[in-house]
C-alpha cells in the first residue's frame, strides 16, 4: 500500500506521541463500533479494567485503562475499531493499531471457600491487586471522598475478611499463569492508631514467606511514626498514603472523612517519615490531575519530590454513581505541561523511577518523558531491565538486604515502647 493509500485510509506511518494518546484515551474515553460491542462485552465479561474501563496497549508498550460507558465517553472523538481481526483506534483522521488485554481464565475462578476471584483481586500491569476486607470505614462515616465509589467495589464480597489461606491461592494462581510477578494489598481506612495495618500483618508475612515477591501496601497513614516503622520491618516492599489532593481547602471539601481523621498535615508528615526509611522512590501518594488548579498540583508535585516522595498522577474520571459524576474532564492541553514537569521534578530528585511497569491507569512518571522534550533512553534501559525476571530478583535482594539491617532497630524500638 502506498503512502498516498494510507493518507487517505488514515493510518499513522509517522512518528506519533503515545503519552499524549494515552491522556486523551483515559480522559475522554472511547466509543466503541456497534459492529464489536457484544465481541468486547463477552471478552470482557467479568472484568472491564481495573476502573470499569477496557485496558488497551498502545505502541511503545503503553498501557491505558479507557471509559466506554460514563456519557463523556459517548461523546468522544474516539472510536475502537476491529479491521482483520486487528483492533485500531480511530479519531482526528488518524488510525492507530492497539491490542486489547484480554481477560484471563483467572477471573472466572473461585478460592476453596467459593469465593470468586474477581470479587477480592484485579490483575494491574504485572502486579495482582488483593483487596482482602470489604469494610472502609469512611462511608459508614458518611465522610467518604465524593469522587469514589469503592463501596459498590467492596459490596459483592460476602465476608469482613478473606482468608490467608484464600489469598495465597490467588497469588500462586496469578504467579504460574504469569500473569503477575508482585503483590498489592489494599485495604479501606480503620479508626485505629495502626490504621489497618495490624489486619494485613498475617497476609504480608504469609505472601512473604511462600512467595519471591515484592510487596505493596495502600493504606492510610498510622496515627504514630512507630507503625511505619513496625510496616516496613513486616516485609512491605513500598507503600502507599493516598493525599489525593494537594490544596488543603479542596482537599477539606473533597475528602472529609480523611480531614477529620486524619488530617492533610499527618499525610505529609507520615510521607516524608516513611521516605527516610524505604527506598528511593517506593513511597508514593495520588494527585488526582484534575480536581484543583493546575498550578496547585505542580506545586505539590515538587514538594513531594523534594522529599523524596513519587507522586502518583491519577486523571480524574467523573465515575457514575459519585457526586462528581457530571464534572467536565479534564483537557489533555491543559494537562501535558503537569506531566512534563512531573517527569522533571523525579529525574532532578534522582528517585527511582523504575518501580511503576506497564500502568493502564494513570501516568508512570517514565511515561511522562513524553510531554518533557527528552528521549530518557537511560531510563527506559533500566525499566526494560526491572521488567525480567533477573531484574525482578535483583531488586527483591536488595531490598531484603536493607530491611534486614533495618528491622534489629524497629524490633528494639518496639520493645521498649512496650507495643
Amino acid at each position: 500500500m502506498s503512502k498516498k493509500e494510507d493518507a487517505e485510509k488514515g493510518i499513522i506511518n509517522c512518528p506519533f506521541n503515545p503519552g499524549y494518546l494515552k491522556l486523551l484515551l483515559a480522559s475522554h474515553g472511547m466509543r466503541i463500533e456497534e459492529s464489536i460491542v457484544d465481541e468486547i462485552e463477552q471478552t470482557l465479561k467479568t472484568r472491564r479494567g481495573v476502573s470499569g474501563g477496557v485496558e488497551l496497549i498502545l505502541p511503545g508498550d503503553v498501557w491505558v485503562n479507557v471509559p466506554t460507558e460514563e456519557d463523556f465517553a459517548h461523546a468522544s472523538p474516539l472510536t475502537l475499531v476491529k479491521e482483520k481481526k486487528k483492533f485500531y483506534i480511530t479519531g482526528y483522521g488518524n488510525r492507530i493499531e492497539v491490542s486489547i488485554v484480554p481477560q484471563p481464565a483467572f477471573y472466572e475462578k473461585v478460592t476453596s471457600r467459593g469465593t470468586p476471584y474477581y470479587q477480592i483481586a484485579v490483575l494491574h500491569g504485572g502486579e495482582v491487586h488483593i483487596t482482602p476486607t470489604s469494610r472502609c470505614s469512611f462511608f459508614e462515616l458518611n465522610a467518604n471522598c465524593v469522587f469514589c465509589h469503592e463501596r459498590e467495589k467492596f459490596l459483592p464480597i460476602a465476608r469482613e475478611f478473606i482468608t490467608v489461606e484464600e489469598v495465597l491461592e490467588i497469588v500462586e494462581a496469578a504467579f504460574n499463569d504469569n500473569l503477575a510477578d508482585t503483590v498489592e494489598l489494599n485495604i479501606g481506612y480503620y479508626d485505629s492508631e495502626d490504621r489497618g495495618i495490624l489486619h494485613l500483618e498475617p497476609y504480608i508475612k504469609a505472601i512473604k514467606r511462600n512467595f519471591d515477591t515484592l510487596v505493596s501496601v495502600d493504606v492510610q497513614p498510622p496515627a504514630t511514626n512507630s507503625w511505619i516503622d513496625r510496616t516496613y520491618a513486616m516485609g512491605v516492599d513500598k507503600i502507599s498514603y493516598h493525599m489525593e489532593i494537594f490544596d488543603k481547602a479542596i482537599f477539606k471539601n473533597l475528602c472529609p472523612g480523611k480531614e477529620k481523621e486524619i488530617g492533610w498535615q499527618r499525610f505529609a508528615e507520615a510521607l516524608q517519615y516513611a521516605a527516610g526509611i524505604f527506598p528511593s522512590g517506593t513511597v508514593s501518594t495520588n494527585l488526582i490531575v484534575g480536581l484543583e488548579p493546575a498550578a496547585s498540583t505542580v506545586k505539590g508535585i515538587d514538594y513531594l519530590t523534594q522529599m523524596g516522595i513519587m507522586p502518583i498522577l491519577t486523571i480524574f474520571r467523573p465515575l457514575k454513581g459519585t457526586p462528581l459524576q457530571d464534572t467536565p474532564v479534564p483537557e489533555v492541553d491543559d494537562m501535558a505541561p503537569i506531566f512534563g514537569h512531573f517527569y522533571n521534578a523525579v529525574k532532578k530528585s534522582k528517585m527511582n523511577m523504575s518501580w511503576s511497569k506497564n500502568v493502564s491507569t494513570y501516568l508512570t512518571p517514565l511515561e511522562s518523558r513524553f510531554f518533557a522534550g527528552e528521549d530518557a533512553r537511560f531510563q527506559v534501559v533500566m525499566q526494560n531491565i526491572y521488567k525480567t525476571k533477573v531484574g525482578g530478583k535483583a531488586v527483591r535482594g536488595y531490598t531484603g538486604l536493607r530491611r534486614r539491617l533495618k528491622v534489629k532497630e524497629v524490633e528494639d524500638s518496639f520493645e521498649s515502647s512496650g507495643l
